[in-house]
């Protein structure tokens, strides 16, 4: 699993536009602040000291960074829970404006496809109930509900679970973004 979670920067290409996807250091956590504060704006998932532990914390958890011409348009994070061989994607965030373009898609399907060579067997995900694009993005990738957390967010919002089995082939979506 430990090898699985080296990642080797690389130039990739979405929807015929060249992208640098790397993996996310702390020197990357002021734009990484910034990019998540403009997707979800006052709804802002993180403080900058979570950020900073996610990165500190590379035995079990992992940033997935996509730049275009040295601009952060996107990053992915996922936690690791090694004894249930199973992973959780604790944020995504895309730059409004670039939003519905293949790139989320994108980084998620990387993570899938890292979490079957990791062996895991399972990954899962929250978001807002209300957050109806990132329900149906997870679902076209072969996530299924698997419940409800009321009052999850500090908002009283509730989440919605979303789960992929991974030993089942029920993966990649109806979209091919060039990989």
């Amino acid at each position: 699993m430990d090898e699985a979670l080296q990642f080797k920067n690389q130039i990739v290409t979405i929807s015929d536009i060249k992208y640098f996807l790397g993996k996310g250091m702390m020197t990357d956590v002021p734009e990484i602040l910034k990019l998540d504060q403009d997707a979800y704006g006052s709804e802002m998932k993180w403080s900058k000291a979570r950020f900073l532990d996610e990165l500190k914390n590379s035995k079990n958890s992992f940033y997935l960074i996509l730049r275009k011409n040295d601009e952060l348009v996107g990053f992915i994070c996922i936690s690791l829970c090694r004894d249930e061989k199973c992973a959780h994607i604790e944020n995504l965030a895309i730059k409004p404006g670039l939003q519905a373009q293949g790139l989320g898609y994108f980084l998620v399907t990387t993570v899938v496809q890292r979490a079957r060579q990791m062996g895991l067997k399972q990954i899962d995900m929250t978001c807002r109930v209300q957050n109806i694009k990132t329900q149906d993005l997870f679902k076209d990738l072969g996530f299924v509900q698997a419940g409800i957390k009321p009052d999850f967010y500090k908002d009283g919002s509730d989440a919605v679970c979303l789960q992929l089995h991974l030993n089942k082939i029920n993966y990649i979506g109806s979209k091919n973004f060039g990989r």
